[in-house]
């Protein structure tokens, strides 16, 4: 169960545990092959739920966690293995303070926006585009990086620097992948599903593409992760722009308290209008950003404005907002400000881009040489395949 608000999970869960009818309650649960009512599964790794099964459930408050159900999009999920269908327990293992999930398309071709995504929050199974992907987490559940065996000592030395950190690496990713212009550079190389990393030998690209990333973490985890404008540490600011600030969203007009269900937005003034309500500071390039093909604006609201009865598969979805939270309002402008700073971000990110492809880089023959690749059975403590593969092709 998941749901952008909080109050509808907790009211959906009462629902449920307060039926006393099988056969309706079996309906609201919306069985499974994987969950039953009758079913008692482990608990997930810091989760845990009451030796019990959901048939004999009555504690009407659940257990809420937030995750990033999409791109740029939080969410809230019911975080109990009982009501959970086919989920990842190598995935809830490694959540842990300092994770980063780094993700990407890996069963279609990505033929626009940013190759690479990245989020600290427990990413669903389509977080990408909502059409699958493949997760990468930073760090192994015990702590340890979650990259090949001897990558990073092997780039301190390519690198002539200290041994880089997993963060670091994950922050070279996304500034180099977390853009159109590597989709737009390599659209052939991505007609087949997976991100190619190429490595530089450059510690002046290196650094500098470390520094920019690690602002894209910051944006894009929504000050969770990275680093924020200026260098200071991550301390949970906020990313909308301050007062003053010509990037600042503003928000000129209220929606109501009604929910609305269109969305428009005006190229020319930079005006996004949601129902009634107006925000001001919305440039097109904002506006339109996607992520393989999934406008990240539209798809957020979409899953807040009135639910179709299309999407409809139990009486629970009937269970849903009833007026706009002012909650939803700060979020958007949170969502816009985000993507705000990665549009900034992106034309730096293909100049650097453009920078490494065209200089000196590690190839796959300096790793397999290196003993790098293959992944050492080591590599394999988080259970996870590794999201990226590093280099180039090699063309000697």
């Amino acid at each position: 169960m998941s749901s952008p608000s909080p109050t509808v999970l907790v009211r959906r869960w009462a629902r449920v545990v307060a039926e006393d009818d099988p056969e309706v309650k079996s309906i609201l649960f919306k069985e499974t092959r994987d969950r039953r009512l009758s079913t008692r599964p482990t608990s997930l790794s810091g989760f845990p739920h009451p030796d019990r099964s959901m048939e004999e459930e009555k504690d009407a408050q659940p257990a809420l966690l937030r995750i990033s159900l999409r791109s740029f999009d939080r969410q809230w999920l019911i975080a109990d293995n009982r009501v959970l269908d086919f989920a990842r327990p190598d995935l809830w293992e490694s959540l842990q303070q300092g994770q980063i999930f780094l993700n990407q398309q890996s069963s279609h071709e990505i033929d626009s926006g940013p190759a690479l995504v990245a989020t600290a929050l427990l990413p669903d199974t389509h977080h990408f585009n909502g059409r699958g992907g493949r997760v990468h987490p930073v760090l192994h559940p015990d702590g340890g990086a979650n990259v090949p065996t001897g990558l990073l000592r092997y780039l301190a030395g390519a690198l002539d620097m200290d041994e880089p950190t997993a963060h670091d690496l994950a922050a070279y990713a996304v500034a180099v992948a977390g853009h159109g212009g590597f989709t737009e550079h390599f659209d052939e190389d991505l007609l087949t599903p997976g991100v190619r990393l190429p490595l530089t030998r450059d510690p002046a690209l290196w650094s500098e593409a470390v520094r920019v990333g690690r602002e894209f973490l910051w944006a894009a985890t929504y000050g969770d992760a990275g680093t924020p404008p200026g260098g200071q540490e991550p301390n949970h600011e906020s990313v909308a722009f301050p007062v003053g600030d010509p990037r600042q969203v503003r928000y000129e007009t209220g929606i109501g308290s009604i929910v609305p269900d269109t969305l428009g937005h005006d190229a020319e003034t930079g005006t996004l209008r949601v129902g009634p309500g107006v925000f001001t500071g919305v440039p097109p390039e904002v506006w339109n950003y996607e992520v393989g093909g999934m406008n990240v604006v539209k798809k957020w609201f979409g899953y807040r404005k009135a639910s179709p009865t299309s999407r409809k598969t139990s009486p629970l979805d009937d269970l849903h907002v009833t007026s706009w939270p002012k909650e939803w309002t700060e979020e958007l402008i949170d969502l816009l400000s985000v993507l705000r700073r990665v549009v900034d971000l992106a034309p730096v990110q293909q100049a650097l881009t453009a920078k490494i492809v065209s200089s000196p880089v590690v190839t796959v023959t300096d790793l397999i040489s290196a003993g790098v690749l293959p992944p050492q059975p080591g590599a394999a403590r988080a259970r996870r395949r590794v999201v990226l593969d590093f280099g180039p092709p090699d063309e000697s």
